[in-house]
């Protein structure tokens, strides 16, 4: 019997089983039957007010081969048959599915061959998703097929030291976590003709917390082979999701994209706004949805969660790459205000820091008499921070040994105070050469960043400029 099958079967028992042919301990919880959760799942409180009673828990599905993970507010299912696909996606505040199809649960390119990982093939129709369809569905041969599943608590993916006040909520966000195992088939290395990628492995991990409707996704990629390997780009989350409008002709990304879902990820940067920051969130055409009533079929209803370019990157044999983690917030209301109250708490729960938020002055000269004299100023007013703004002449870049006793000092002094100190150094926004800027995809010479200008990080200045950074701090 194939390691699938074993533990599919014996899930109902609750037991903890060993994975044939090698493979690891796959770590069952004591699931109970998701029906238990209805009672909790009508409660009326309000999440916003009070989340003691929306605990995470592993749950049996209403198949025996379907697992549940559900904090009261949400759900995500997956069925174990041929391959583990998810085929469930609800909000149990409104009754509403978010999910009208079954598509692979992430998707890799290596060495310039695409990948899907997990997965279920033969939906009649993408429009919708019957569960009297699921029992139909078999695995692609030619994708990454499930070994095993571990859950457990939530793992913080970086330490986070608290050394001034925040809101004091904990890290990580308590709830749980469900971590599945994909390997590499014969099939594919015969497809792909290369045999020498047998033992490349991909772990899906999904968390979800406690009393918010957020869940987590990620992806870390093993490279189990004898052999490096470029991973040249991935998926992390794929989702046939229910579209919210339908237009006969063109589209409307910012319109159509369901308002019900918010998606983002941590690999955010370049803007004032979250929105222009959100470079992986991706709302495609779904060309398996050959029913819809766009003509051209271009309705935006397939989320990918990818970045818009790489990682490109080279993985020595034994080695693991984690992409960045993917957090996708359910809405229980169209109401602007309510939909901006549970974005704060999301924030607030995934990434506490943000409730630090210390009073800091920006300080717009760096002589030591001007520096010295806000430092009393913000210890007078209660004040936290004391920032060296740009254009202050405060230059981190500056590696003499005079220079850093010179800060030193004045460090001293604001540390006296009970202030901390910090400064600016312009890293976008400049042209050091054309050997180091980076190059525009679209033009091929340097220049097309996102200010104008900009050194490339991996370059020997790039390299050079962060040890200067280092030393002086």
């Amino acid at each position: 019997m194939s390691g699938i099958v074993i533990l599919s079967a014996l899930l109902s028992a609750m037991v903890s089983v060993q994975v044939p042919e090698g493979g690891a301990p796959a770590v069952v919880a004591e699931f109970r039957p998701f029906s238990e959760l209805a009672a909790r799942s009508r409660n009326t409180t309000d999440w916003l007010l009070d989340d003691r009673h929306s605990k995470t828990e592993f749950y049996r599905g209403e198949h025996p081969d379907e697992w549940v993970l559900s904090n009261g507010l949400i759900s995500r299912t997956w069925r174990a048959s041929s391959n583990v696909a998810t085929v469930a996606l609800d909000s149990l505040r409104t009754g509403q599915s978010l999910l009208r199809g079954v598509k692979p649960e992430a998707r890799i390119t290596v060495d310039g061959h695409t990948v899907s990982i997990g997965g279920l093939d033969g939906q009649p129709n993408y429009a919708f998703l019957k569960r009297e369809w699921l029992d139909a569905l078999v695995a692609n041969p030619l994708s990454l097929r499930f070994v095993d599943l571990e859950v457990g608590s939530t793992v913080a993916p970086f330490g986070w030291a608290q050394k001034r006040w925040s809101e004091g909520r904990p890290w990580p966000a308590p709830g749980r976590r469900m971590s599945f195992r994909y390997r590499s088939t014969p099939e594919w290395r015969t497809a792909v003709k290369r045999p020498d990628l047998e033992g490349l492995e991909v772990t899906v991990h999904y968390e979800m917390y406690d009393g918010i409707p957020v869940l987590a996704k990620w992806l870390t990629i093993n490279n189990g082979t004898a052999v490096t390997v470029r991973l040249d780009s991935f998926a992390s989350e794929i989702l046939a999701v229910v579209e919210h409008d339908s237009y006969v002709e063109g589209s409307n990304n910012a319109v159509m994209a369901p308002p019900s879902l918010r998606v983002e990820s941590d690999y955010a940067f370049g803007g004032m706004k979250e929105r222009s920051s959100n470079h992986t969130t991706h709302w495609l055409p779904d060309p398996q949805y050959l029913t819809q009533v766009n003509y051209q079929r271009k309705t935006p209803c397939l989320l990918e969660s990818k970045p818009p370019v790489g990682p490109a990157i080279d993985m020595a044999a034994g080695e693991s790459f984690n992409t960045f983690r993917t957090f996708e917030l359910v809405y229980d209301s169209t109401d602007r205000e309510r939909q901006g109250l549970s974005v704060r708490r999301m924030y607030r729960t995934v990434a506490p820091w943000v409730t630090e938020n210390p009073l800091m002055m920006h300080v717009r000269h760096a002589d030591e008499a001007s520096v010295r004299r806000a430092i009393d100023q913000c210890a007078d007013v209660g004040f936290e921070m004391v920032i060296l703004t740009f254009g202050s002449g405060f230059n981190m870049e500056r590696d003499d040994e005079e220079y850093a006793a010179h800060w030193k000092k004045i460090t001293d002094y604001a540390h006296s105070k009970g202030l901390e100190i910090g400064g600016y150094s312009l890293l976008s926004s400049r042209r050091i050469g054309p050997e180091t800027d980076v190059i525009s995809r679209e033009t091929g010479k340097p220049g097309g960043a996102r200010f104008g200008n900009a050194p490339c990080l991996c370059s020997d200045w790039g390299s050079a400029y962060f040890a200067k950074l280092y030393r002086f701090f």
